[in-house]
């Protein structure tokens, strides 16, 4: 009896001190994730400035927007920092109202000379009854960003003669349509079933949250995200959100 309480007391002492042991990797880890999410601010701080200064000879050469769009990146890189250190803290509901043609145009602004830099014709095609959107703008951008660089990075694994992304904004009675087509190589059945599963991946680099970091989002804006592909064939996102129509 003794003896079984004596290997008792030795195996919870074991377990309490791999716990701590747990524990204080966890708080290290957590303290060096902190240090340079903060470190990172500083060469952010560092490009605003400098787009700050060049924003005068773009406004001369009608290339405003692109200083205004890189800033807005710059101000969102710095809010996930911002909100990662303080992620003890509850969030707060940041919905606006958000003009979606405009922001599809803002997306096509945001990747034109990675399109090219690829040779990937990337177009637009918005919808004439000028759909708007409550929601989160930051999210909303983090979504498309994902999933258009997704389209041209298929594409440019595809090798096509002539590589194409399209960003389509259409409007079907109250719900607004966000299309992302690409002509890339498509996915299989296998592939478009666990496209949305935490951490599969099929890119050599890829971390496999990306996708379902975006159902997510999507999904608490009371919206859908559908994929519609054949392999060799391409790919098309659809992402469906509530619209106010103006």
């Amino acid at each position: 009896m003794e003896k079984e309480k004596e290997n008792y007391l030795k195996k919870a002492a074991e377990e309490i001190k791999e716990t701590e042991m747990t524990s204080d990797y966890s708080a290290d880890i957590g303290q060096l994730a902190a240090g340079i999410a903060h470190e990172i601010r500083n060469p952010l701080t560092t490009v605003k400035g400098f787009i700050q200064l060049l924003k005068p000879y773009l406004i001369e050469i009608g290339k405003e927007q692109y200083a205004e769009i890189a800033i807005e990146e710059i101000n969102r890189a710095n809010d996930m920092i911002y909100e990662f250190l303080n992620a003890s803290k509850p969030a707060q509901n940041k919905k606006t109202e958000i003009d979606i043609n405009k922001l599809i145009q803002e997306m096509n602004i945001l990747f034109e000379n990675e399109a090219n830099i690829r040779n990937i014709h990337l177009t637009v095609s918005l919808s004439s009854r000028n759909p708007l959107f409550y929601g989160d703008l930051k999210q909303i951008k983090q979504v498309l960003i994902n999933i258009i660089k997704n389209a041209l990075e298929a594409c440019e694994e595809a090798h096509a003669t002539e590589s194409k992304v399209c960003l389509i904004v259409k409007t079907i009675n109250q719900k607004t349509q966000i299309i992302i087509e690409d002509n890339g190589p498509g996915m299989t059945e296998e592939t478009i079933n666990q496209l949305f599963v935490p951490f599969y991946t099929t890119k050599e680099k890829g971390t496999g949250i990306g996708l379902s970091i975006c159902r997510k989002i999507i999904e608490e804006h009371d919206g859908k995200i559908k994929v519609h592909s054949k392999y060799s064939h391409g790919t098309i996102f659809e992402i469906e959100l509530p619209a106010i129509l103006s």
